[in-house]
């Protein structure tokens, strides 16, 4: 094949396109490109609008879930040292419960606590509802240490977090006051799980699951330390960000935005740190710029026929006015 031969065909019929229909092409590209550059730009406000909005809300109910969970917290706290206290009354009406363990269970389940304990002037147990744990000092483990302020202060009180009991190891939770009738530590204990339970309807990790941005987009919430809090399926709980597919370094400052591709798909991303959480939400590339790319293909295909329409007819004039000529 010729190559000159055809960069001269070519070149003649490039040149017997009439000038209106170039215009119009010029025309018609210009406007393409002007409708993919605004149309892009009002998609991805639109986008960003929805996304704060969104995030607004789950900062929103992680602060009520923060508040319902502390509230349930100081609940749990004040009627476990009022218990204690009850039970320093009780041990001031009758002092011989100390030595009766028999007693001391059937009191511990009129107060509805699993343990109860009573030290002397130097914190070994001397009454429990627990029989083997008469004798056990407080003073030899931690945790049990915490409460032998309660031996030189008469208005010590307090009720720890769940944490591993002294004695044995396991997770327990404990709350004590003095001793009304003599120096001394009165403590109750009771299993976290009724705590637990409670606190179950304020739980963070289910702030996002089956939360959509649109018809694709979600929401994850992790901590300060990037590790994932709640997700839309509950999944990758525990994990890293690293580890869920997130690239380095992308979240920077208290605030901000970037896309990537992360678990196979290209996302626009918005983050925020609200208090020790970071809240990030995503919306899918391609249901961002939908709507765009049928209305371009649309225009597009306008012009083409708007083209091809208006070289027939411009051909169509030229050859009528050739005939009326001859």
């Amino acid at each position: 094949m010729d190559i000159r031969k055809v960069r001269h065909t070519l070149s003649l019929k490039l040149k017997s396109i009439p000038a209106p229909v170039w215009f119009l092409a010029v025309v018609l590209a210009v406007m393409t490109g002007t409708g993919f550059v605004l149309q892009s730009g009002q998609a991805e406000d639109a986008v960003r609008r929805v996304i704060r909005l969104n995030m607004d809300d789950v900062e929103s109910m992680i602060d009520d879930y923060g508040r319902a969970t502390m509230t349930i917290r100081l609940e749990s706290d004040a009627q476990a040292i009022a218990k204690a206290h009850a039970l320093s009354y009780m041990i001031e009406l009758k002092p011989s419960i100390v030595g009766d363990s028999k007693e001391l269970e059937r009191i511990s389940r009129v107060l509805d606590v699993d343990e109860a304990h009573i030290s002397d002037k130097n914190g070994l147990l001397v009454g429990s509802s627990l029989p083997d744990y008469v004798g056990y000092d407080m003073a030899s483990k931690p945790q049990s240490k915490a409460f032998m302020l309660a031996i030189y202060y008469r208005d010590f009180e307090l009720a720890q977090k769940p944490q591993p009991k002294g004695i044995d190891g396991t997770l327990f939770q404990y709350a004590g006051v003095a001793r009304i009738d003599r120096p001394g530590i009165v403590q109750v204990g009771f299993k976290p799980e009724r705590l637990e339970k409670v606190m179950e309807t304020a739980d963070i990790s289910k702030v996002a699951k089956d939360w959509r941005i649109g018809a694709n987009g979600q929401v994850m919430i992790a901590d300060f330390d990037g590790k994932i809090l709640s997700t839309i399926d509950g999944r990758h709980l525990g994990e890293s960000l690293a580890e869920y597919g997130f690239p380095e370094k992308v979240f920077n400052g208290a605030a901000g935005e970037f896309r990537a591709s992360v678990q196979g798909e290209a996302s626009l991303f918005v983050y925020r740190f609200a208090g020790k959480n970071l809240i990030i939400a995503s919306v899918p590339d391609h249901e961002i710029y939908g709507d765009r790319n049928g209305n371009l293909l649309a225009m597009l295909l306008i012009s083409i026929l708007s083209l091809g329409g208006g070289s027939v007819a411009t051909s169509r004039s030229h050859a009528a006015q050739k005939q009326e000529t001859e």
